[in-house]
C-alpha cells in the first residue's frame, strides 16, 4: 500500500485544485472521503469541508483549545444552563438536542481533574490544628483519614456515577428513564457538584488548617444538597407529580449515593491504614486508663451512729 506524502510539493497542488473547485461551485468534494458536500460538513464522514485549509502556526492556539478544552463545543453554555435549569437541560440533551452542549462525561472528567490538580497545588489542610491533649497516634489517624477523604472525594464521586445512576433509575422511574439515560443524568449532576467544589476552593484555602475548617466544609454541603435535590427532582416535572414528591425523590437519589460514597471511602481508608488506626486506639485506651488512675478515689461517707 502506498502512503500519501504530506510534503509541500504533493499537498499544494491538491489544495490548490480543491480551492479552485470551491470558488467555482457551491458543492465541493470532501478531502477526506471525496463525497460531494453542498453545506459545511460532509454528510458521509462529518469533516468540515469548507474550512479544511493547510495548517499554519496561527491555527495552533485554536487547535490546542479545541483538543483539550473543547471551548467551542458549548462548555460555558452547558455550565450556565445546568446552573439555572438543570432538569430541562438534561431532558433536552436526552431528547437529542446535543450540538450546543458539552459531553457530560468529558465535562465530569475535565472539572474533576482540574479540581484535584488545584487541591494538590494549594496544599489545603481540611482538618483543624492538633488538640494538645490528643495522643499523637490519634492525631495521625484523624489527619490521615481526612486527607484521604478530601483528596479522593471528587474522584470517588466519579466512580460512584454508576451507583447514583442505579438510585436514579429506581427513584426517578416514573420519568421513564432507562439506565443509560440515568448514567448521563448522574454524570451531569456530579460534574456540577465538582464544579461547585472548584468554585469553593478559595474559601477552603482561606480557612485551611484553622479551627473553622470543619464548619466551613459542612456549610458547603448545604447548597450542594439543595442543588442536587432540585436537579434530580426537576427531572420528574413532566410526570405531573407534586413538588414535594419530586423533591423528596431528588433528595433520596443524591443522599443514598453520597452515603454510599462516604462508606466506600471510610472502609478503604481503614483498610489501607489499619496499623495506624490500631496503634491510635491503643494509645487512646492507655491514656484513658492513666486518667482514671490519676483521678482521686471517692471517699466513703462517715457512718452516723
Amino acid at each position: 500500500m502506498q502512503t500519501a506524502s504530506l510534503s509541500s510539493d504533493v499537498f499544494a497542488p491538491e489544495l490548490a485544485s480543491h480551492l479552485s473547485h470551491t470558488s467555482r461551485h457551491a458543492a465541493v468534494a470532501c478531502l477526506n472521503c471525496g463525497h460531494p458536500v453542498p453545506d459545511r460538513f460532509c454528510g458521509k464522514c462529518g469533516q468540515d469541508a469548507h474550512h479544511t485549509h493547510r495548517l499554519t502556526l496561527t491555527d495552533m492556539p485554536h487547535d490546542i483549545l479545541h483538543s483539550i478544552w473543547h471551548v467551542d463545543k458549548g462548555i460555558l453554555y452547558t455550565l450556565k444552563t445546568m446552573v439555572l435549569r438543570p432538569g430541562p437541560t438534561i431532558r433536552a440533551y436526552l431528547a437529542g438536542q446535543r450540538v450546543d452542549h458539552f459531553r457530560p462525561l468529558s465535562l465530569l472528567f475535565m472539572i474533576t481533574g482540574l479540581y484535584a490538580l488545584l487541591w494538590a497545588v494549594l496544599h489545603i489542610q481540611a482538618f483543624p490544628p492538633k488538640d494538645p491533649n490528643m495522643p499523637e497516634a490519634v492525631w495521625q489517624m484523624q489527619m490521615t483519614s481526612t486527607k484521604f477523604f478530601m483528596k479522593y472525594l471528587s474522584w470517588c464521586y466519579v466512580a460512584m456515577v454508576p451507583v447514583w445512576a442505579l438510585f436514579a433509575r429506581w427513584l426517578l422511574r416514573r420519568g421513564g428513564y432507562n439506565y443509560a439515560e440515568c448514567l448521563i443524568i448522574a454524570a451531569f449532576i456530579t460534574a456540577m457538584c465538582n464544579f461547585f467544589s472548584l468554585l469553593y476552593l478559595p474559601v477552603m484555602y482561606k480557612y485551611s488548617g484553622t479551627p473553622q475548617i470543619g464548619t466551613v466544609s459542612m456549610l458547603f454541603m448545604v447548597p450542594v444538597f439543595a442543588y442536587t435535590t432540585w436537579a434530580y427532582g426537576s427531572l420528574l416535572a413532566h410526570t405531573g407529580m407534586r413538588l414535594f414528591g419530586r423533591l423528596w425523590r431528588g433528595l433520596l437519589t443524591y443522599l443514598l449515593g453520597y452515603l454510599t460514597c462516604v462508606l466506600v471511602i471510610v472502609v478503604t481508608t481503614y483498610a489501607l491504614n489499619w496499623s495506624t488506626f490500631k496503634q491510635a486506639m491503643k494509645q487512646q485506651y492507655q491514656q484513658e486508663l492513666q486518667k482514671k488512675s490519676r483521678s482521686p478515689k471517692p471517699t466513703a461517707a462517715p457512718q452516723v451512729r
